[in-house]
Order: C-alpha cells, then sequence, then structure tokens
C-alpha cells in the first residue's frame, strides 16, 4: 500500500461500488548499485503536489490529474511510469504529458501486468504494489528525472463508471503515506457532476466535500488540503432519483451472525419546484452583556446581519437583546418585509454592551413570542458569559425553558469563549431538538453563525420521521430526526437485525402537504468485500458520541464506559477517555482494568462544565455525534481542546491496528489463537496476497516491523527481513 500510493495521488477512479483501484506511480529504471538491501521506491523521490480534476456525465468520468514529482536523491534517475488500472474497469483514452511533452504508452493485461508487479515488489523488497498484483497496467517508456529537480506529469484517462442499481460510485486513491517522504505541499479533488436524471444524495463518507447546486441535475465540488500525506481514497457516491425525498443505503455485514450495520442518506429535490421552502419563524437571541464589548460584539451583530439578510420572504422573525435587562425589537413576530428587514439593520446597528447576563429571561420571552400555528420555528441564542441574573441555577433555567417552549421550537446555542456553561448549552440543543455548537477565543462568531443559518435557511421537510417497519433496528444516530433542509444531506446510522428487501416510509410536513414516501432498500444478509467497511465505522464514531454526551449531561457508569472502551479498541476511534489504548505497553482487551482505566479518566474530567476544557470536550462529543464522513487518521482533541495525532494506532481498511511492543496487532486478534509465521516476499506471502486481494492491505502497511493479522479467523505474523 505505499507504492501505489505515491502515485495515490495519480488517477484512479472508481467504478463500481465494490472494485478496487490503482493509482500510478514512477519507477527508478536501474539505479546506481548500492551495499546493503536495496532501496525502497519511497526512499527515491517525493510528490510536491497533486491536483486532481473530475469531469462526470451520466457515467463517463474524464480525470485530470496534475502532479509534480521531486528527484530526492544527488544523481540522475530514469525513472517509468505505470497506472495499475482498476480491476474490471472499461478505461480509455490515455493521455500522459511529462513537462509538456507527450508521452507514448501501452496497455498491458492482468497476466502480463502481475509478473511486472512481482518483479519490482521483489526487487525492491517494498510490498508498495502488493495489493495491485490482480490489476492490468498502462506503461510509459523511460524519462529522465534530474538530480533533485522534479517533473510535472499530467495524465488524463476516460472510464464509464458502473451503476449499481440507481447507485453510482467513483474513487480516486489519495493515500500516500507509506510512498512520498515529504508531505505535499497541496492536495486537491475537484469535481463537476452533470446527469441526465435528478441527482440526490451527493455524499463522500471520506472527504468532508463542499457541494455548489446548480439545479437538480448538475452539482460541483471541492475538497483540499496542505502539508499532508493523505491517508484514504477519495470516494464520491450518488443516487439517480426522481423521488421527492430521494434515499441511498449501505449495508455493511461481515459476520451474518451478527446485527449488521446500515448508513441511511436522504435529500430533497433541487429542481425550481419543489424548492419552495417551508415558511418559518425565526428568533435571534444576542447576549449584550458587558463582557461582549469590543470585538465579540462587532462580529455578533455582523452575524446577526446576515441572518436577517437571507431570511426569506414569507418567515417570520424577531430580534431580542439582552443583558440584565431583556430588550425585544419587537412585541411580535413580523412578516419579512422590506421594512422589516430595515428596521432591523437599525437595530441591529444601535447595540452597545454591558450589564450581566440573564439567560433565563431571554430564552422564556423569545419563546413566549412564537405563536402556535403549525410552522417550524427556530430560536438562535448566543451567549459569552453564564447565568449572572434572573434564575441563575442552570436546572431551573432548564426547566422553565421546557416549560415554555409550547410550540416544539428548535434550539441552536452558541457559546462564545471559555466563560459559558456548556452543560448548560447542551442541554437546552439537545432537548429541544437543536444543538449547541462553540466560538473559541480567536475564531469569527460571524463565520460560525453565518455557516450554520445557510444550511438551515430553506427547509423542505420538517418532523421526519422514519418506519422501518418489520425491520428491527437499533443505536441508529441521530436519535431524534432534524428537519431536512434543500441543499442539506440527512444522514442516520444504526445496527439492523433482520436483512433482505425491506419498505421503508420517510413521512415529514412541506411547504403544502404532509409527505409520505415509501422505499424498498435491500439491507445486506452478509457482505463478503469490505468496500462498505466505513459504515461500521462512520457508526462507531457517532455512537461514542453519544456515549460521551451522555456520560457528560448525566453522569458516567459502568455500562457506559465499556461500551466506550469496547468501541474505541474495535475501531481505533481515540477519545480523552481512551486514548491510554495507544499506549504501547497496555495490552488489547485488558478487559476490567481498561474499564476502570477509563472510568477514573471520565470522572476526573467530567466536573468540567466550563473553560478551555468543558469546551473542548462539547465540541469533541458534537463533532462524533454530527460526523458524516468515517475517520481516516486517529486523533481526538484533548482537555485544552488541542488536536492530538495518534501515530500508534492504524486505520487499515476494515481493520484496526495498535502497537504493541514493536509490533502492529490487529485489534481483532486474540493471544489464544494459533498464528501462522509468513516470511514477506515469500512465495506463501504473494499467495495469501492474491487469494484475496483486499486483504493484501494488511500485509503491506507497515514494511520495517512485524504485522500480526487475523485474515478469515486465522492469524498470520508477518516478521520484516533481518540486515
Amino acid at each position: 500500500m505505499s507504492a501505489l500510493r505515491v502515485l495515490s495521488l495519480l488517477l484512479l477512479i472508481a467504478l463500481s461500488a465494490g472494485s478496487a483501484l490503482a493509482d500510478g506511480i514512477i519507477i527508478p529504471i536501474q539505479p546506481d548499485p548500492m551495499p546493503g538491501p536495496p532501496p525502497r521506491l519511497g526512499e527515491f523521490y517525493s510528490v510536491k503536489y497533486h491536483r486532481v480534476s473530475v469531469d462526470i456525465h451520466d457515467q463517463a468520468a474524464v480525470t485530470t490529474v496534475d502532479q509534480a514529482f521531486v528527484n530526492e536523491t544527488d544523481r540522475n534517475l530514469e525513472v517509468q511510469y505505470i497506472f495499475p488500472l482498476p480491476r474490471g474497469a472499461a478505461v480509455s483514452r490515455f493521455s500522459l504529458i511529462v513537462d509538456g511533452k507527450e508521452m507514448p504508452g501501452r496497455l498491458l493485461p492482468k497476466d502480463e501486468a502481475r509478473a511486472i508487479y512481482e518483479n519490482i515488489v521483489r526487487r525492491h523488497r517494498d510490498p508498495a504494489l502488493l495489493e495491485y498484483l490482480d490489476n492490468g497496467m498502462f506503461q510509459t517508456n523511460v524519462f529522465p528525472l534530474p538530480p533533485r529537480g522534479e517533473r510535472e506529469v499530467i495524465l488524463t484517462y476516460t472510464e464509464l463508471l458502473s451503476p449499481d442499481g440507481d447507485l453510482v460510485e467513483y474513487r480516486y486513491p489519495l493515500n500516500t503515506e507509506k510512498f512520498s517522504r515529504k508531505v505535499l505541499e497541496e492536495v486537491r479533488v475537484d469535481f463537476t457532476l452533470r446527469s441526465g436524471s435528478p441527482l440526490k444524495n451527493v455524499y463522500s463518507p471520506t472527504h468532508e466535500v463542499r457541494l455548489n447546486w446548480d439545479g437538480e441535475t448538475r452539482v460541483a465540488g471541492h475538497w483540499s488540503d496542505e502539508g499532508i500525506k493523505p491517508e484514504q481514497d477519495f470516494r464520491l457516491f450518488w443516487t439517480l432519483s426522481d423521488d421527492r425525498v430521494g434515499a441511498t443505503l449501505f449495508s455493511y455485514r461481515p459476520d451474518p451472525e451478527e446485527d449488521g450495520y446500515f448508513l441511511l442518506l436522504a435529500s430533497p429535490r433541487m429542481d425550481a419546484q419543489a424548492q419552495a421552502p417551508i415558511p418559518k419563524d425565526v428568533v435571534l437571541v444576542l447576549d449584550v452583556s458587558g463582557s461582549m464589548q469590543g470585538e465579540k460584539l462587532e462580529q455578533a451583530k455582523a452575524a446577526a446581519q446576515f441572518v436577517v439578510n437571507h431570511l426569506n420572504r414569507d418567515d417570520r422573525f424577531n430580534l431580542i437583546s439582552y443583558n440584565s435587562t431583556v430588550d425585544p425589537l419587537w412585541d411580535e413576530m413580523r412578516p419579512c418585509s422590506d421594512l422589516a428587514r430595515r428596521d432591523a439593520r437599525t437595530g441591529i446597528n444601535r447595540l452597545q454592551a454591558g450589564g450581566s447576563t440573564d439567560i433565563h429571561g431571554a430564552l422564556t420571552a423569545a419563546l413566549r413570542q412564537l405563536p402556535d400555528e403549525g410552522r417550524p420555528s427556530y430560536l438562535l441564542f448566543l451567549t459569552d458569559g453564564q447565568p449572572t441574573a434572573g434564575i441563575t441555577r442552570p436546572e431551573g433555567i432548564l426547566w422553565e425553558v421546557k416549560e415554555a417552549n409550547r410550540t416544539g421550537a428548535r434550539l441552536f446555542a452558541f457559546g462564545v469563549g471559555f466563560d459559558v456553561n456548556t452543560l448548560l448549552l447542551d442541554r437546552l440543543g439537545s432537548d429541544h431538538s437543536g444543538l449547541a455548537d462553540y466560538v473559541p477565543p480567536g475564531e469569527d462568531i460571524e463565520a460560525k453563525v453565518s455557516s450554520f443559518y445557510s444550511k438551515v435557511q430553506n427547509p423542505a421537510l420538517t418532523d421526519p420521521q422514519l418506519d422501518f417497519a418489520d425491520l428491527r433496528v437499533r443505536d441508529a444516530y441521530p436519535r431524534e430526526l432534524p428537519d431536512l433542509f434543500y441543499g442539506q444531506t440527512l444522514i442516520l446510522a444504526g445496527r439492523y437485525r433482520d436483512a433482505g428487501p425491506r419498505t421503508v416510509t420517510l413521512t415529514g410536513k412541506t411547504a403544502s402537504e404532509t409527505l409520505r414516501q415509501a422505499y424498498t432498500l435491500d439491507f445486506a444478509r452478509r457482505t463478503g468485500s469490505e468496500d462498505l467497511a466505513f459504515v461500521a465505522r462512520l457508526w462507531a464514531q457517532r455512537k461514542i458520541g453519544w456515549l460521551i454526551e451522555e456520560v457528560r449531561l448525566h453522569g458516567s457508569s459502568k455500562e457506559l464506559v465499556d461500551e466506550i472502551v469496547q468501541l474505541s479498541t474495535r475501531y481505533g476511534i481515540m477519545t480523552p477517555y481512551t486514548s491510554f489504548l495507544a499506549d504501547e505497553n497496555t495490552p488489547l482487551a485488558h478487559g476490567g482494568g481498561d474499564r476502570l482505566r477509563a472510568l477514573g479518566e471520565v470522572e476526573a474530567a467530567a466536573p468540567m462544565s466550563t473553560g478551555a476544557g468543558g469546551v473542548s470536550q462539547s465540541m469533541e462529543s458534537q463533532r462524533m455525534k454530527a460526523a458524516g464522513v468515517a475517520p481516516q487518521a486517529v486523533q481526538y482533541r484533548d482537555l485544552e481542546g488541542r488536536v492530538q495525532k495518534v501515530e500508534k494506532v492504524k486505520i487499515i481498511g476494515a481493520k484496526t491496528f495498535y502497537l504493541k511492543q514493536g509490533e502492529w496487532i490487529d485489534a481483532q486478534y486474540r493471544p489464544d489463537m494459533k498464528t501462522t509465521e509468513i516470511r514477506p516476499f515469500s512465495d506463501a506471502w504473494f499467495d495469501l496476497a492474491q487469494a484475496d486481494p483486499e486483504q493484501a492491505q494488511y500485509l503491506s502497511f507497515a514494511p520495517d516491523r512485524p504485522i500480526v493479522v487475523v485474515i478469515g479467523g486465522r492469524a498470520y505474523r508477518l516478521a520484516p527481513e533481518k540486515g
């Protein structure tokens, strides 16, 4: 998984769910002889940048890759470029340009390509290309790479994507972790997706893409990062559907004796006729206490202006500012006319900071503004401090607010800075079908609030409910479905007991009617491929986030902590309470010892309701609860709010490996398993990889350390060569 990772960034595509792809790579030809073992491919060069542009029209995808390779040696390198073809892919029209000169190339069949792959692996003692032994190949002539110099390689290719029913997938490998000697200055993927049929549920389980819709048949997307070594292939799914609200199901069940995992996506049509948003009521509640003086108040006012400017014509709204007193702009909600907007802008500009903080009075006054007329209502609440006026006891505030919320308003709380009561704000969000978010010092209040409001500006379906009929479903997150908005996708992750085609019904309120949409979805009895393993990991991440929030809001218990430890161990999802699992001296499956240690960590941190620690805890649980992509790197936010990367835990495909006593150990391994020793680069090693190409990635990710891996219920130990 390294050699191919180098150009991992170089092109690839995934045609259909379950197909394995490859990327391009440069291979040094006859390097100068050196004493000792031959250098691995990743020791010769690095990748400077990797830019991918994809144009997908219906099922035809044209991918263009712009990549720079840097010679990391002091000698001239004659190199050859190869591109492993995706298995079963209908790929054509390769065009390769090196520093502006078009290079010839040829397509090799699988058998001939396999011999070349195996020869490279054996020669360099580098397992990089191991998992591509079952693929064909595009191969170029030799070209030079000057000492310490670089070459720009541009590759364009066309492929035909194969739909699986109404679901289509595109894949591109971005994992250069074990190939490029240095981090990449820039990695980016831009795509345009066009279709003759309405597009639904455009979704990447691997990367947080930004989408820009143009009607219902065209969408552009973007993802980028800097200074990284990508650790996961880029994958993109979409559904072709004429349904008012389209639904997509991913089900993953590696063991038919255990409950399966499912990921259900739902998104509304984006056509002009269906895009009439539901009229809503919005109350913006702004803290103008003395601590908001200066830049914080100016940013809060700009956020309020953004909300006012982006209200829909049929909406109603009001603005309530508060400190030690509560000051509504108007005595009742106003229709969103031009005059009302103008008056609101003037009122916002006049706001000044001073006084203390009456959170109870502000929230109950806002809720009393909302008439019970069946319209969805949203309360946006901002504060930078703890309650210091009116009712100040959190339990009293929570009870009073719940009593006042007769209309079922969704409450979204924004805590500014560290001097906020995160337990109070989290409960306000969770108790009222909303959420809490935080703006740490140095972040922009306007950016945070305006980004949130842009997502909820246009409701498409309110009070949604899913009926799974006779399908037994458990542990589904989120616990309560949020409203569905135009341009957004509802993501529900859970476990299921039964299997086969099932009718799932979605109901909810639109602008003009009650929608009832039935779907026939197939829940797998068993999935032989690991291609959808991200479903289980995403579910685990969401459940851990929910468990942590339960611990924070309601106290710890052995049962809750046990679940956190078990999920963290199995899926490699670290938290401040389970980071000790990454310690080389902590054995896996330590049972009660792990639980007691985690329980101690939880109880030591549980009282943190304010300060950097409280904000960090809340942001981490909220992030995990709302996760839309499976975790790529193993990292977590510590109690000081700092992101901690864990190098001694690796997520590889469907497995999690821990570095213990110098060996990478599969989380599924148990000491009582009989272990078979296999020497890397031996015939048995190649046979194991070729028997199931999906398992090859587990034999190659750590060429310098022993690997203990469980495949098909059997344990194998791979130790690197000595000397």
